[in-house]
């Protein structure tokens, strides 16, 4: 799996508008309705020499390409592992791990920009379908018994952020995705395919994906 430039700048168009999201100052931003007009038009015409000055002028000169294009199966989530009536237990071993990975993460939120967090995720040779779905079972019953022990783990980034790596570890490609809505909000969660590991469905459905690692 690539992993994001952390030059670019990741956006998504929700309800009326645009959200985009500027890794290299960590921030998110949208668009004056009359700006937003243009960039609306800019995205269905194609950009013109003419665009290029006003594109750069609003820190839009380095778009990354709408997640939908890129990781389509998992723009629209149709389940979620703790949704499921037959949830597995976890087991005390991979619980002490998420602990672990949960009060790491925290310390790299805090004191890291999501871009330098998102480069720490390493490349994986995936295990077989049926594997990976085995270990985001586990994976999601061990954080949520996580919970009970480490207040930490209400932060969506940084619980994200260890699911993901608690899973590459194991040869399972699932991702992180972060979504936004407006009225601004912003929401992140793993998903492993089309099935969400770290929330119910119902808290993910009203986010669009902006960016996916």
């Amino acid at each position: 799996m690539g992993k994001p430039a952390s030059a670019a700048t990741y956006w998504c168009r929700t309800g009326n508008g645009f959200i985009f999201l500027d890794l290299a100052s960590d921030r998110y931003f949208t668009l004056e309705p009359s700006a937003a007009d243009r960039f609306s038009l800019i995205i269905h015409r194609g950009q013109e020499a003419a665009d290029e000055d006003w594109l750069a002028a609003r820190g839009l000169h380095n778009l990354a390409r709408p997640v939908d294009q890129i990781f389509p199966e998992a723009i629209a989530p149709t389940s979620s592992y703790l949704d499921s009536p037959g949830a597995e237990k976890a087991s005390a071993v991979d619980t002490i791990r998420a602990i672990y990975a949960l009060a790491l993460a925290r310390r790299h939120v805090r004191k890291l920009r999501l871009g330098q967090i998102l480069s720490t995720f390493p490349q994986i040779e995936p295990l077989p379908t049926e594997e990976q779905r085995s270990a985001g079972r586990s994976a999601a019953a061990a954080f949520k018994r996580a919970r009970r022990y480490f207040s930490g783990v209400d932060e969506c980034l940084g619980c994200g952020v260890a699911m993901r790596r608690v899973l590459a570890g194991k040869g399972c490609d699932a991702r992180l995705v972060v979504g936004v809505t407006l009225p601004f909000a912003a929401h992140c969660w793993v998903q492993l395919g089309s099935a969400v590991l770290t929330d119910p469905l119902d808290v993910v459905l009203p986010y669009t994906p902006i960016l996916i690692a």
